[in-house]
């Protein structure tokens, strides 16, 4: 998993983009199909922690 919050002049075309509330998640366009389910949960202090979890 890589975190970039800076995706100024990059190409995003291999990414399909998410949005899920007010939150704007880049996923590699051949991961859905490596997992049955993708888990995203916000939390932590001031909601900072990400966890995603790929069941397959």
């Amino acid at each position: 998993m890589s975190v970039d919050t800076n995706v100024k002049h990059k190409n995003l075309a291999p990414y399909r983009r998410v949005r899920i509330d007010d939150l704007r998640i880049l996923v590699a366009k051949e991961l859905p199909g490596m997992a049955s389910a993708i888990t995203v949960d916000t939390g932590g202090l001031l909601g900072r922690k990400l966890t995603i979890e790929l069941s397959e």
